[in-house]
């Protein structure tokens, strides 16, 4: 499965918490659908990015 197609899946079926996180999964799966380049910055109009900072139990670096 390609990269976009593999994507669209997971956010296809993410479960959301709450009508906000129902609403924002239809907006990014019309993007996904919209626009060929959504992880670039060679989309104009945005693109998808993520970040996480991960900590172990004892909260250690």
């Amino acid at each position: 499965m390609e990269g976009m197609d593999k994507l669209r899946k997971e956010i296809e079926e993410y479960i959301p918490y709450n009508e906000q996180e129902e609403q924002d999964k239809k907006v990014i799966l019309k993007y996904i659908d919209t626009f060929d380049d959504v992880l670039t910055r060679k989309n104009e109009f945005g693109h998808f990015t993520a970040s996480s900072w991960v900590l172990n139990k004892e909260i250690k670096y």
